[in-house]
């Protein structure tokens, strides 16, 4: 995306010290350590023939910026462009990957290796000793695409806003919107639907524009405001319909089946979850738990059984008891007792469920289960418990 002219002698000075030799053995006969020394701190613009000599000195291969160079950096734009528009970039990157060696020892390094870390490698370790070596655009999108590390949520939240000034397109907001989910800042996700919306039309990028409108119908069913919900929701569903991307629709689905659930909708809930169980052939632990809370919930504990046995499935396929789907499915089997709110093993469970979500989850897992967890404990006569915990929700919506 950028050329930054430090970068060349950074990887110089890196391969020179990992092959142990020092500057005076490596520029012997080409040019004098203090030459060298400029070239691996930046301070000079390198010859380009110095350059080549000392690659070849230490076995690199140098491309500078010939025609491989040039094909290779369209190449690597053309990958930026694909991401921001979630087009299938695979085949350009199996490209790419042919010359993996000599793009990580030219001026595309940083591009290539945050392509890298956006195809799925662990590149963190090499691209955090290179951040001042960055571009401010290659910062951005190392830091929106979730490469760097954070020791708080709120430190992550504050790099991709200023992420976002720099990219300033409809994909990076949308990275942004949902770090916002995970932290129930629902207003900011409100807030930005002018910008994002106007970009996304000024790029005609169709997905960016759905899966804004998909992350804010879930800002509005998170906080059960139904009629947003679904108005935000459909103009997704629209738009996904008769694209590559219309396997979306079935978590849109799924999403206001579980909405309509918190809600007491239960013939609702349960006319959306089962379009997105349909779709997705009875595989997903989370649709059949919400299909067989909203048959217990709606008095239909009988035809709960089968999406419990199929959680039941899953758990002893992909799961263990320290996990939350065992906890979620252990919940949902005992709403199928009489008077189980009453019950002190439901409170150890609740109880564990709580600080399993707490931990793992997110705040939209706990307001599910927000008004059962209430309850239970005013049931049980733990008064203090469900106005604090009446009290954490509250702050969070």
């Amino acid at each position: 995306m950028s050329d930054t002219k430090p970068l060349i002698g950074a990887i110089l000075k890196n391969e020179r010290i990992q092959s142990g030799r020092s500057q005076k053995d490596v520029c012997y006969g080409i040019c004098v350590p203090s030459y060298l020394s400029k070239i691996e701190n930046g301070t000079v613009k390198p010859d380009e023939n110095i350059l080549a000599k000392l690659y070849k000195r230490l076995d690199i291969e140098y491309i500078g910026y010939s025609e491989l160079y040039k094909n290779l950096k369209k190449k690597i734009k053309y990958f930026y462009f694909e991401m921001e528009y979630n087009l299938d970039s695979e085949k350009l990157y199996s490209e790419l990957c042919l010359y993996d060696k000599e793009l990580s020892a030219s001026e595309l390094a940083i591009d290539w290796l945050i392509i890298k870390g956006v195809c799925g490698q662990d590149v963190f370790d090499v691209l955090s000793h290179l951040k001042n070596n960055m571009a401010p655009v290659q910062k951005a999108y190392y830091q929106i695409n979730d490469l760097d590390r954070y020791d708080d949520i709120s430190d992550k939240v504050l790099a991709y806003e200023e992420a976002c000034n720099v990219i300033n397109s409809s994909f990076s907001f949308n990275k942004l919107c949902e770090l916002y989910i995970m932290t129930s800042e629902y207003s900011k996700i409100h807030q930005l639907e002018n910008r994002i919306v106007s970009l996304a039309l000024e790029e005609g990028n169709t997905k960016m524009l759905a899966d804004y409108y998909a992350i804010n119908g879930t800002a509005y069913a998170c906080v059960d405001m139904e009629e947003m919900m679904l108005v935000n929701y459909m103009r997704a569903i629209h738009l996904l319909q008769n694209t590559e991307w219309a396997e979306m629709i079935t978590d849109i689905y799924y999403n206001i089946g579980a909405t309509y659930i918190t809600l007491k909708k239960y013939d609702q809930a349960l006319e959306n979850l089962l379009k997105s169980d349909k779709a997705q052939d009875g595989t997903s632990f989370l649709t059949n738990h919400k299909i067989a809370i909203a048959y217990i919930r709606n008095g239909e504990v009988d035809k709960a059984t089968i999406f419990l046995g199929r959680m039941k499935k899953y758990i002893l396929n992909n799961s263990g008891k320290d996990t939350l789907e065992y906890l979620m499915y252990n919940e949902a089997v005992w709403e199928c007792e009489k008077d189980f709110k009453l019950s002190q093993d439901y409170m150890i469970l609740l109880e564990k469920l709580i600080k399993k979500i707490e931990k793992d989850g997110h705040f939209g897992y706990l307001f599910f289960y927000h008004e059962v967890i209430t309850e239970t404990y005013i049931s049980q006569r733990q008064y203090k418990k469900a106005y604090e915990f009446q009290h954490t929700i509250s702050t969070n919506r």
